[in-house]
């Protein structure tokens, strides 16, 4: 299923992640789940049961530390590869080509070490700015908006993918951060509902949770990568480079996307 490559407004933006995750829910939210399910239901073992008079880690025994350190880990190890995965996935769906499960998590381990070293850069660039004096900490924030986009799509890694980001960016910051922050809201209201439905039932209540935040971490990445194209296509007029090759057969729009 094709999507429209080209300019979009603010609601379009929003509309066509949603409909990205909607029609291709079981890819994306099958790839989310792989980390989100897991750790739901972990962090439900793991949980302390509150014991009369004493401290909420009172009953914490061997075993359970054990699951947590392991929790932990997992997260660590395996949160960069699914969102590389589900940023993978989305960008080749929407610019018409397909993607499996297992594919895409290849794809996102395979960039598993300058992700991650990428990912420290920005979160101390960001760090040192919101510690002098918050605003310079939002605004690398929001000019490092693209990032991931930049580093899965177009495998640019470390200050490379740092400055191209900015460079996306640069006019474009106030509509990030209301894209971004729209994007939060809708995804916590949905969760909310949901964790308040399923939240108290036991086994099912962690993955009904878990579920829910794969989805809002699916949709809040189709709306990333939506907003990628979006701006090349008004810097770079990528929706015409796109046609161009999608006109030149299967070797040009090989390269779509990059």
């Amino acid at each position: 299923m094709g999507y429209e490559i080209r300019a979009m407004s603010f609601a379009e933006i929003m509309d066509t992640g949603f409909r990205i995750v909607r029609q291709h829910f079981g890819l994306i939210i099958g790839i989310a789940a792989a980390l989100y399910v897991p750790i739901a239901i972990l962090g439900a073992l793991v949980a302390p049961e509150p014991v009369p008079g004493s401290g909420p880690w009172a009953s914490v025994g061997a075993g359970r530390v054990g699951y947590l350190i392991g929790l932990v880990l997992y997260a660590v190890v395996v949160s960069p590869i699914v969102s590389a995965a589900i940023t993978f996935a989305i960008g080749e769906i929407y610019v018409g080509r397909s993607a499996t499960v297992v594919q895409s998590l290849r794809m996102g381990a395979s960039m598993l070490l300058p992700i991650a070293g990428t990912s420290i850069l920005v979160g101390i660039a960001v760090i040192i700015g919101l510690v002098l004096l918050v605003i310079p900490g939002v605004y690398l924030f929001l000019c490092f908006l693209l990032v991931w986009q930049v580093m899965v799509l177009e495998r640019r890694y470390g200050f490379a993918a740092m400055g191209r980001s900015r460079e996306l960016m640069r006019g474009s910051l106030l509509r990030g951060f209301g894209i971004t922050l729209a994007g939060a809201i809708i995804v916590s209201v949905v969760g909310g509902a949901i964790a308040l439905v399923v939240g108290h039932v036991p086994l099912l209540g962690p993955i009904g949770e878990g579920v829910a935040r794969a989805a809002g971490v699916a949709y809040t990445s189709a709306v990333a990568v939506v907003l990628y194209f979006d701006i090349r296509c008004r810097k770079e007029a990528f929706d015409l480079e796109h046609l161009a090759r999608l006109v030149a057969g299967p070797e040009g729009s090989a390269e779509a996307g990059h």
